[in-house]
């Protein structure tokens, strides 16, 4: 009788980043990915690997990111079915990460390479506001910032060009397509959400500093434009705090408006 098949799975995954050194597995430290291979060892005595369809830094917080891996094949037992191996999951995993959903998926599927966009957003409290209970989501500035002028500066942004002013990758290939950047203020809360095939290190959150800059006063839109032609990394290299920003979404498909999971 032939072995039966693997059982390959997609998942979408929660996190509060702000004890994670990461999403990414490595030693010595506390990860997503290394959480989760653990809680799928310890339920299924095996070593699984889990694949992420993005990375995202320590501190970094995430309510869609995707993940996949594959059970063993099944020899002395069967596997649970996917609700009951989702309810196992969360379960065996601590509060700051959880499961939100749980399916099948071809075998091979990588969702890092099968996303064809992400999406992050970027929450800054404004004005001296605070809110205690959201202090490790949001970046509290004692400015009043000027939107108008940073919704102009984030236009110019938009599209396919070579973004190393912006952040580095280890190959140097630093054209990426920029497709959105929304900028909207509620109250004393103002939510950056910038959505992209993909993201240069530091891209998203020197993006924003950028766009702070502006806000502030200290760039004007044409500086923006000229910082980007020139590709000299902007600001001398600085970037937000990881604590405002969140991985909302992968979107899978032909278009970034197809669905996360």
């Amino acid at each position: 009788m032939a072995p039966a098949a693997q059982r390959c799975a997609r998942a979408l995954i929660e996190y509060d980043g702000t004890a994670f050194a990461g999403s990414q597995r490595q030693p010595q430290q506390r990860t997503v990915q290394g959480e989760l291979e653990e809680a799928l060892n310890k339920l299924t005595g095996e070593r699984i690997t889990v694949r992420l369809a993005g990375r995202t830094d320590a501190g970094v917080h995430a309510t869609g990111q995707v993940i996949a891996f594959c059970l063993p094949n099944p020899s002395r037992r069967e596997w649970p079915g996917w609700a009951e191996l989702r309810r196992l999951l969360n379960a065996a995993l601590a509060p700051d990460v959880a499961v939100r959903a749980l399916r099948a998926a071809p075998r091979g599927f990588d969702p890092r390479r099968a996303a064809v966009a992400r999406t992050y957003r970027y929450r800054i409290r404004e004005d001296g506001d605070r809110r205690p209970t959201d202090r490790h989501r949001e970046l509290e500035i004692p400015d009043r910032l000027d939107v108008a002028a940073m919704r102009d500066a984030a236009a110019r942004m938009v599209g396919e060009r070579d973004f190393a002013a912006l952040g580095s990758d280890p190959r140097s290939r630093t054209v990426r397509h920029l497709v959105a950047v929304s900028i909207r203020r509620r109250g004393t809360l103002i939510e950056v959400s910038v959505t992209a095939n993909a993201f240069l290190r530091r891209m998203v959150r020197s993006l924003v500093a950028v766009l702070l800059a502006v806000g502030r006063g200290q760039m004007a839109a044409d500086d923006v434009e000229r910082m980007l032609e020139v590709g000299e990394r902007a600001l001398h290299g600085r970037a937000v705090p990881t604590r405002g920003l969140t991985l909302e979404r992968i979107s899978f498909g032909t278009t970034g408006a197809s669905k996360e999971t």
